[in-house]
């Protein structure tokens, strides 16, 4: 009988230190403090991508619109994504959001009183670890909020 409750123990061991050990590594580095009404559109992207890279996604997630700011990742994902050499290269003008909505042609952003797009350059550390077949491609960002007394929040991200 003592063999039995020694296998269970072994067995128990065997299952919770790798589940342990994922949870420490997966968990944020670091807390970063969100972003005020006063925080400019490029630096709520800088914001995100040091939010990103000490594995913050609660932070991600809070920064984004509905899905937008979720990088898809939580503390069990070995290689969360990585945002690499951020540089920013323009912040548009603050546009209306029908105004944004027809020139980017998403009637979504219609909702929205005011609307940026930031462009960046950047590489993107992938969830397998490896950096992009392409370091320092043109990423941008779209921020969007309802007046000047509230952060800005990213609407949408994505190449070009």
């Amino acid at each position: 009988m003592r063999w039995y409750w020694g296998m269970l123990l072994a067995i128990a061991l065997i299952v919770a230190v790798p589940i342990g050990a994922l949870w420490l590594w997966g968990r944020p580095r670091a807390h970063l403090a969100l972003p005020t009404a006063a925080t400019p559109p490029a630096e709520v992207v800088r914001t995100y991508a040091r939010a990103m890279n000490a594995r913050d996604f609660g932070a991600c997630k809070h920064m984004g619109v509905g899905d937008a700011g979720d990088p898809v990742a939580d503390w069990s994902t070995l290689h969360g994504p990585q945002i690499l050499d951020l540089k920013i290269d323009g912040v548009s003008r603050v546009m209306s959001g029908p105004k944004a909505a027809k020139r980017q042609y998403d009637r979504g952003l219609k909702r929205w009183n005011e609307v940026v797009e930031v462009d960046t350059t950047e590489t993107l550390k992938n969830f397998d670890g490896t950096p992009d077949p392409e370091p320092g491609h043109v990423f941008s960002f779209v921020l969007v909020r309802h007046d000047a007394s509230q952060p800005w929040r990213i609407y949408s991200a994505g190449e070009g």
